[in-house]
């Protein structure tokens, strides 16, 4: 398993969310939960969002019902609702294991899985393609927290693959 691509980059997604909380850590409390003027009404916002999609998609992985997917998605965004940037970090660390145990007990990433969209009806994916999906669209809302930062007069945290690869 140690060397599975799909494995390897989502424990770069896992890195990458680590050094986004560890940047955020550093700065004033209102920078993590101030309303600002972006795609999003505040970079807490973001994460949770991110938080909320990672747990849809190993739901989906696991074989779970879109709708027993949806509340249990919604039953997690109430329990990190209001909830400091240290707690909403180890909720990430938590979903983080559940992940890395969902995935060191596939023998077969490359399997394909079936599920019922509630729009697009049933639809076929392949493992590592859903573990691609969650760290591209984990790239791509760090770059929104990057550009709120940079609103707000900071600097993102350097997350690009490259770094990770040289760590």
């Amino acid at each position: 398993m140690e060397n599975n691509r799909a494995k390897k980059m989502y424990d770069y997604h896992v890195w990458a969310n680590q050094q986004v909380f560890q940047k955020l850590k550093q700065l004033p409390d209102g920078v993590y939960g101030d309303t600002i003027k972006s795609v999003f009404p505040s970079i807490k916002e973001v994460l949770v969002h991110l938080y909320a999609t990672d747990i849809t998609w190993l739901e989906i992985m696991k074989g779970t019902t879109v709708q027993d997917t949806f509340k249990k998605v919604e039953q997690r965004r109430k329990e990190v609702d209001g909830i400091s940037l240290n707690e909403l970090e180890s909720s990430y660390d938590e979903l983080a294991k559940d992940y890395d145990n969902f995935l060191t007990s596939q023998p077969d990433l490359e399997r394909t899985i079936v599920t019922e969209h509630p729009k697009m009806g049933a639809c076929e994916f392949v493992l590592a393609d859903l573990i691609h999906h969650v760290v591209n669209h984990g790239t791509y809302h760090r770059g929104n927290v990057s550009a709120m930062l940079h609103q707000q007069g900071e600097n993102g945290a350097p997350t690009d693959y490259v770094f990770y690869c040289l760590k």
